[in-house]
């Protein structure tokens, strides 16, 4: 933690930023390591919160801590979000004052269009430091004398808050799932927009930072405003997670349709014409397969991951953009190619010989599956991590590993998994190059 500015500096203009596979060399990653948050999780809330258990924070830190170390021993760079945020609104008024209005823009006051508790909030926000806003906006703020203060705004707030809303700003547990509020495919960022509450304003940091960041706003990456390529007529708000995304490499984006990532958005994503071919994996919308990299992840140029269970009941469509005769982009084009999961990869990528590991029978499968085994996040080529606990004799570990095939890091779960991510999830690549 606490690494500096010069110091980031340094690492970006050494490797330089962009995200070009999967499964290239992995050189630059953001992570966040869980604080204070965590602590917010009771036995009423975390399911609200997103967790399936509560985690022991200690765990979390020694775990957490371990898979950091792996990543550096191996040559990658970690940046920590909370460092990023902190260096941004030191560095930047503008940074602070977007933040605090989307703080309220987000907020129940606003809502709930109750303007005199909003504009106390305003208040109480603008006289709290770079540092302190970092931990408000990540760690949450509760209403209560002992985190608000004694001033005429805290008082305002204590009175007018309904007692149903513990938190004026809620606590963001799950950005230790840092892969799913943003992803850098080639030069361009995208900020996604998530499909539950509990996240509302992990996309609004993610924003500022990348936006106002003394080095990462300038280093040649381009925010791109994907949601306004909605179509008029859409009802649906469009959303879409980066658990969800698996950018391939040369303009080839594999999407997963899912519990958090709906159609209004992939189609929002195809019409920025930035991808050549854009392949879309309908998942089925529970929350054990939240995203498509819990049942199937990268491993190499020429593997993946798979969840036999699924691998012939998830139907595969290729999107397209349509023009009309004024070049007027219409409503992309669904192109089904059945329900064969990996006979459609192959031919789609056009690679005959691509392998999908997976635990030996069904049940080690469901089992490995529920234990995030099959969300691996790839350090080269055929090097990939993932939890510990694997079944050794039956499980996908063993199965990449037969014949050296792969090279394995293992990592605890305790304290991480509770969450219902794995180590994919906890990753995001700053710097990644081509396959």
């Amino acid at each position: 933690m606490n690494i500096s500015t010069s110091k980031i500096k340094e690492i970006l203009d050494e490797f330089g930023v962009g995200v070009h596979s999967e499964c290239g060399k992995l050189d630059i990653v953001l992570m966040h390591r869980p604080g204070k948050e965590l602590l917010r999780l009771t036995k009423d809330n975390h399911h609200l919160l997103l967790y399936d258990a509560l985690p022991n924070i200690i765990q979390t830190h020694q775990s957490h801590d371990i898979f950091s170390q792996y990543l550096r021993d191996h040559g990658i760079h970690v940046l920590y979000l909370e460092d990023l945020l902190r260096q941004t609104l030191i560095s930047s008024d503008q940074a602070r004052s977007q933040l605090i209005q989307g703080i309220l823009t987000n907020s129940h006051f606003n809502h709930n269009n109750q303007q005199q508790s909003l504009l106390a909030l305003q208040q109480w926000l603008l006289h709290r430091t770079p540092e302190q806003l970092t931990e408000d906006i990540i760690v949450g703020v509760a209403c209560s004398q002992d985190e608000l203060g004694t001033s005429d705004y805290a008082q305002i707030l204590l009175t007018t808050n309904n007692s149903m809303n513990e938190y004026l700003i809620p606590p963001l547990p799950n950005l230790l799932f840092m892969r799913d509020g943003f992803s850098i495919i080639d030069n361009h960022v995208f900020i996604w927009q998530m499909s539950k509450p509990a996240r509302l304003n992990e996309p609004l940091l993610l924003h500022i930072i990348f936006q106002y960041h003394p080095h990462l706003s300038n280093c040649g990456l381009e925010i791109i405003e994907w949601q306004k390529n909605i179509d008029e007529n859409d009802k649906e708000i469009p959303t879409i997670e980066g658990g969800d995304v698996a950018y391939l490499g040369d303009g080839i984006l594999l999407i997963g349709c899912s519990e958090r990532t709906n159609r209004t958005g992939i189609e929002a994503l195809t019409r920025t014409g930035l991808f050549h071919q854009v392949i879309v994996i309908m998942i089925p919308p529970e929350r054990c397969y939240m995203h498509l990299d819990t049942i199937l992840s990268s491993v190499g140029k020429h593997a993946f991951t798979l969840h036999g269970l699924l691998a012939e009941t998830m139907q595969i469509y290729t999107v397209e953009n349509q023009y009309s005769h004024q070049k007027t982009c219409l409503k992309p084009k669904w192109i089904s190619y059945g329900f064969n999961v990996r006979q459609t990869l192959r031919k789609l990528l056009n690679n005959p010989d691509l392998i999908f590991y997976d635990a030996k029978d069904e049940q080690t499968s469901i089992d490995e599956q529920r234990q995030c085994r099959h969300n691996v996040v790839v350090i080269d080529d055929c090097h990939v991590v993932t939890y510990a606990g694997s079944d050794a004799e039956k499980g996908i570990v063993t199965h990449m590993t037969h014949n050296n095939m792969c090279r394995v890091g293992l990592i605890p779960f305790e304290g991480l998994s509770e969450g219902g991510g794995g180590v994919h999830c906890m990753t995001n690549a700053v710097r990644r190059r081509p396959k």
